[in-house]
């Protein structure tokens, strides 16, 4: 039978891009419209650009014939010529890139929002309707909402009350508003949005108050029989005149926990007191001298009673402790539901469909459709669809996509799913791996499905690999409960053995070391980074090379200021870094005097803001521990400031903001703090921001960075700088070297930032309850009648956790350092332990180490992009207006890379080479070195027929494009049948950047159809390696 579905089980860096690009390319190959019919879906807009760029590259190095490889798996396959081959895959590019709106390669939200907009009359929206994208806006705005309505003596006033005041006895940082904004968060994840809501025969109020009376009877009910039965024993022993002593363990014993009980301490029996029932021998120690009379007494008086109490508990606690389960969440459960009633009628008032209901909506409209009518209503129809991280795949999801490919796979055509679900790290956004593992096979059943191992690592050295391959292979070994073996079984066996490739033999380095329970645990982790760190870069490495990777946005922030300390000590080695995690804006020195001097110019009576700035200018500019400013007057306070800032105050007050804070970055020498350069470069981007978005005035600024100043800021990477990256964002990426400070997370997700709700069916507590609940993930419900919730969320909470351990462990390409807890138990608990218990005992050292790191050349310096100095100028200095035809260039506070754009902007035949270049070097723009390399490019002829005086050519042309971006590029030129557009690059090629520009050149290419009518080319040329691609 013909295997219409092929599943590629794609471990970590075994080519999953480019077998899912490989067969695009194969079905796009039948003739050239037929990339139409394909549809191929990722989960991010940068992963499908990716894409996009990979097939391209591939389809245009099949037509030159460099992927031998390729060329004659593809020709065999369609049983022609490797030269029929090459024309057909030119005409395929030649159609993509004619007809781009057609190259389905797209997010799986974008496909679902295109199919939803046709059918707007069918989700009866009145008139024109939005996609809500920043729910982070609707949290705030419902929840806003929902404070301002309460009224005194509502019940749903009340249940907020004692639900703020449980949070507070709880011994919990609290504020209202954040935990009504994490509780809303709730209501769009798919656990949510799956679970049937309470049916219409009662609102939620009256549920409410039924449950609560359900709970205190079944609470009062055991806790009255408990004390009853356990005060009968109690009596009994005074009665024979026994007491404490006579017992084993006395108060500990079985005669504490019945006197317990008599006083109405509820707690389930251990297993020290189960095992006295029915067992009399067990009660008293064997040398008591007194032992016969007391074993005559039990056998007589107290043995039937007792088991009678330890019977009622094992009956009767699993609902008595549920009880205390379900009370718990009871303001939880009313709070949800009010917030939900509230989302709905937000989404109704605004005509708005939020991101998050996408998936289900769409379910809602195409299940009772055909899938050619919905074909019809979207205009586009296909035959062959291609998911792209397979295991990733929400519910939801599969169910709108399994119709689709149902009618595929019913027409004989071919659907490509690739994937790995050991990288199923998403679950809290509605991920499961079980679609994956299981589901598919089960719906079409296994005839037509061919499943693939793709086992090559193409990323990891040697080393790396192989401890890998014994760490994943094995870690099963180390659980003992049989639903968590079963489970990670399914995805951690023998199949996850990876083959090495022949050019990584003997490379690689991987150092495992766990804490010293000595010192204390941050001394231990920033030990272990800054020797990390340094040896690494001892062996050529450039921080660039490095990503640093970590659980959670906490431990980003602790890592950056390690860093950040170390880069102000040491200058011998690079710490500069960058993490959108760690980047918390309101934690920067730095930001914070900016803030304080907007403070005082706005009100020069503000004492505090005074003394904020003073302080700041004597610890961190002066670098003193002198404090005796803060208590001078504000007089004096000023005159300790910078002269230029004192005595122009007025002058610099009247600036505008952005050309306040160049000033104030100048006068006080701000650029001199390399660990605040990052949040410095950030916050000027917000006064950007600002400035687009408001007024100038820092009176209103103080006003909007109240609202919005609480944010993290992605900055882009630098060749230079290390990668702070939390383990979820790190998932498809790859360093040189990757440093696991905090090796040590829990295999269960119990309290803590982790703390999880789980949803069950109240019928199983009491048959008049017919609808969905919340209940705490916690140890105690293993004794409840939710038990069986409790045992699968632990299932999926191990499995989790350990995918986490695989993500980490297989980003590196060369070195890998790991720190361990210092904990070293038999139970298996955290990470850690995993670890420790595969790589067994080492009496002589807390130290693994596995293969040697190699030595490699050191990068060139010249080609980092490294911000040494943030450059700043008086801000009448920076404004130079300059007009193309100008010949004196000015470049102050260019990088190079600019500096050879403008060089380069000014030559547009080949006789201006030497005389631009001249001046640029004469009047010191331009080294001598940079002199050669631009002079090089003359000697290259696929460099020089661009700059022939027979062609016209433009330099620096700006190009609005429809949606209102202005595109600037470098050089175009036409000649009598084409158009050529250039792009100049400096440095070396990197992967990720390269492809980068590749994107950026289709784009240009693109802008300029709309201007041309003849064929359009693009080309990088890296002035550096006098390469033109």
């Amino acid at each position: 039978m013909l295997k219409t579905i092929k599943i590629y089980k794609s471990s970590a860096g075994s080519g999953k891009t480019y077998t899912l690009s490989k067969n695009y390319i194969r079905l796009a190959l039948k003739n050239k419209n037929y990339f139409r019919k394909i549809l191929a879906v990722t989960f991010t807009n940068k992963a499908a650009e990716e894409m996009k760029s990979r097939i391209l590259e591939m389809i245009s190095s099949i037509s030159a014939g460099e992927d031998k490889n390729l060329v004659i798996e593809l020709s065999k396959y369609y049983n022609i010529s490797s030269k029929e081959l090459s024309i057909k895959a030119k005409n395929l590019k030649t159609n993509i890139l004619h007809n781009y709106s057609y190259f389905n390669i797209t997010t799986i939200d974008s496909f679902f929002y295109s199919i939803i907009q046709s059918f707007t009359r069918d989700l009866k929206f009145r008139g024109k309707y939005n996609i809500e994208m920043d729910l982070e806006f609707v949290i705030t705005e419902v929840v806003s909402s929902f404070l301002s309505d309460l009224n005194k003596g509502e019940k749903i006033t009340k249940w907020l009350i004692d639900f703020s005041r449980d949070k507070i006895n709880s011994g919990k940082d609290f504020m209202i508003n954040n935990e009504l904004k994490n509780i809303t968060k709730i209501l769009f994840t798919e656990d949510y949005k799956s679970i049937p809501k309470m049916s219409s025969s009662g609102n939620y109020i009256d549920q409410i108050d039924l449950l609560r009376k359900k709970i205190n009877s079944n609470k009062r009910r055991f806790e009255e029989e408990v004390i009853r039965l356990s005060s009968e024993l109690i009596s009994l022993i005074k009665k024979n005149d026994l007491d404490e002593k006579d017992f084993s363990f006395g108060h500990s014993g079985i005669f504490g926990f019945i006197l317990k009980n008599s006083k109405g301490e509820i707690k389930y029996p251990s297993k020290r007191i189960i095992s006295c029932l029915n067992n009399p021998e067990k009660w008293v120690v064997k040398n008591y001298s007194k032992r016969d009379r007391v074993l005559d007494i039990i056998k007589s008086n107290l043995i039937d009673d007792f088991d009678k109490l330890i019977e009622y508990y094992i009956s009767s606690f699993a609902i008595y402790n549920s009880s205390n389960e379900i009370s718990r969440n009871l303001y939880t459960y009313g709070i949800i539901s009010e917030l939900d009633s509230r989302i709905i009628k937000y989404r109704d008032e605004n005509d708005v469909i939020l991101i998050s209901d996408i998936s289900e909506l769409l379910y809602q409209v195409i299940k009772d459709e055909s899938i050619p009518f919905i074909f019809e209503k979207v205009g586009n129809s296909y035959s062959n669809y291609l998911i792209d991280e397979f295991q990733d795949t929400s519910i939801f999801q599969w169910k709108n996509f399994i119709r689709l490919i149902n009618e595929s796979v019913a027409s004989g055509n071919e659907n490509i799913f690739v994937g790995d679900s050991k990288q199923c790290i998403y679950r809290w956004r509605g991920s499961d791996s079980k679609i994956m593992d299981n589901d598919i096979e089960s719906y079409f059943g296994s005839d037509i499905i061919e499943f693939r191992n793709l086992n090559k690592n193409w990323r990891s050295s040697e080393e790396i690999i192989k401890f890998n391959n014994s760490i994943f292979s094995r870690i099963t070994e180390c659980f003992e409960d049989d639903s968590i073996i079963h489970n990670l079984s399914l995805k951690f066996n023998s199949d996850i053995v990876q083959q090495i490739r022949e050019d990584k033999m003997g490379e690689g380095y991987v150092e495992v070391n766990f804490r010293d329970n000595e010192n204390e645990k941050l001394e231990n982790v920033n030990s272990f980074l800054i020797n990390s760190i340094n040896k690494i870069q001892d062996h050529g490495y450039s921080a660039g090379d490095i990503g640093i990777i970590v659980r959670d946005n906490k431990e980003a922030n602790i890592i950056a200021e390690m860093l950040s300390i170390q880069s102000d000590n040491d200058k011998n080695y690079n710490y500069n870094y960058v993490s959108a995690e760690a980047l918390d804006i309101n934690s920067s020195p730095v930001v914070n005097f900016f803030i304080s001097v907007f403070k005082y110019l706005k009100n020069s009576r503000d004492r505090l803001a005074l003394s904020e700035i003073v302080h700041f200018y004597y610890f961190y500019i002066l670098k003193s521990d002198d404090i005796s400013h803060f208590s001078i007057s504000n007089e004096d306070k000023l005159k300790l400031l910078p002269e230029s800032f004192f005595k122009n105050i007025l002058k610099i007050s009247r600036l505008p903001i952005y050309e306040l804070v160049e000033e104030l970055i100048r006068v006080f020498k701000l650029n001199s703090l390399d660990s605040q350069i990052p949040y410095l470069k950030s916050f000027q981007d917000i006064i950007i921001e600002y400035k687009v978005l408001q007024s100038e005035e820092t009176g209103s600024f103080l006003e909007w960075w109240k609202k919005n100043g609480n944010r993290k800021l992605n900055m882009t990477q630098q060749d230079n700088e290390i990668q702070i990256i939390t383990i979820h964002k790190s998932k498809g990426l790859e360093f040189d070297n990757v440093i696991l400070p905090f090796f040590d997370w829990s295999l269960d997700n119990l309290g803590g930032s982790r703390e999880k709700l789980i949803w069950v069916d109240l019928k199983k507590y009491d048959k008049d309850f017919d609808f969905i609940y919340p209940i705490k993930y916690l140890k105690s419900e293993d004794d409840s009648v939710f038990n069986e919730y409790y045992k699968n969320e632990r299932v999926k909470a191990y499995e989790d956790n350990i995918n986490l351990m695989y993500v980490s462990f297989t980003r590196p390409k060369d070195n890998l350092f790991i720190l361990g807890g210092g904990e070293k138990r038999k139970n298996i608990k955290t990470v850690s332990d995993i670890l420790f218990r595969i790589l067994g005992l080492k009496p002589d050292s807390d130290q693994y180490v596995f293969g040697k790191i190699k030595k490699i050349k050191s990068h060139d310096e010249n080609n980092l992009s490294e911000i040494v100095k943030y450059p700043s100028y008086s801000w009448r200095k920076r404004l130079i207006i300059k007009t193309t035809e100008d010949e004196n260039l000015n470049f102050e506070g260019k990088s190079r890379g600019d500096i050879i754009h403008q060089v380069l902007s000014q030559i547009y035949h080949l006789n201006h080479f030497d005389k631009k270049l001249d001046i640029a070097y004469d009047e010191g723009l331009i080294n001598k070195k940079d002199l050669e390399i631009i002079s090089s490019l003359k000697k290259n002829k696929e460099v020089t027929k661009f700059f022939n005086n027979k062609n016209k050519s433009f330099n620096e042309i700006e190009i609005l494009s429809d949606d209102g971006n202005t595109y600037r590029l470098d050089r175009v030129v036409e000649t009598e049948n084409k158009i050529y557009v250039l792009d100049y690059k400096t440095g070396k090629i990197v992967d990720y950047e390269h492809k980068k520009y590749l994107n950026k050149l289709d784009l240009y290419i693109n802008l300029l159809k709309n201007i041309y009518d003849k064929p359009i080319i693009g080309h990088l040329i890296y002035v550096d390696l006098n390469k033109v691609i």
